[in-house]
């Protein structure tokens, strides 16, 4: 396995959902996503974006040593790790991050146990469902109001994280280069998880309360 190569941990303490805008008619508004094999999952690009909103802040507040970045066009360690913001520049003047985030799946023992035909009621008893509706002044549920949405169980998911170098700029390319040799990066990574306390959609409402981890290696997940 090389140095440059992780995992994320992630501890699910409660319902939680990575939705995908499905619904299945008139019963529930929103589906889980599930892999092809009808497991849960948290897809890479929404572990990404809550990690990366995680580093900018921690980074902001000065939690990594003034040296931790490499003089180079990046000014930030958020943008040399994920990239430029699409916001903030143009199309054609955009660059990658180096850091690559998987799929967040159940262990790789876990996932060839319940892949199997016969477990099929298992797969499902993965799931719930959730209800709510909107409450009148008088107390009563509003008309019309009532939604339905599927949610996973608590469980133990576990992604691949790895640094490589993405750039084409040789400039932007040598400032990639010297992160890849510097342990602090993954330090500083590391840090950033504990700002993350709730992943995938329903997060601001109480759902995917979570706890994040860095393992020093990925075999979890391959």
């Amino acid at each position: 396995m090389s140095d440059n190569q992780r995992s994320i941990r992630l501890e699910l303490a409660g319902f939680w959902r990575a939705g995908g805008g499905r619904s299945s008619g008139y019963h529930l508004d929103s589906l889980c996503e599930r892999d092809r094999d009808g497991l849960p999952y948290l897809p890479g690009r929404q572990l990404k974006g809550v990690i990366r909103h995680a580093l900018a802040r921690a980074e902001a507040w000065g939690w990594f040593a003034d040296n931790v970045l490499p003089e180079g066009p990046c000014a930030t360690l958020d943008e040399l790790l994920f990239g430029s913001v699409s916001q903030q520049h143009e199309r054609a003047s955009t660059w990658p991050g180096m850091l690559i985030i998987g799929d967040a799946t159940l262990s790789q023992a876990e996932r060839g146990y319940l892949a199997q035909p016969q477990q099929a009621a298992l797969r499902e008893a993965l799931f719930e469902q959730l209800f709510s509706t909107a409450i009148e002044d008088s107390g009563g549920a509003k008309a019309g109001s009532l939604r339905g949405a599927e949610v996973a169980l608590p469980m133990v998911l576990f992604a691949p994280v790895a640094l490589e170098l993405t750039a084409l700029e040789s400039e932007r390319r040598e400032q990639q280069r010297q992160v890849l040799t510097d342990a602090r990066v993954w330090q500083a990574v590391e840090a950033s998880l504990s700002l993350v306390d709730a992943i995938g959609a329903g997060r601001t409402r109480g759902l995917g309360e979570a706890q994040l981890s860095l393992l020093a290696r990925a075999e979890e997940v391959i």
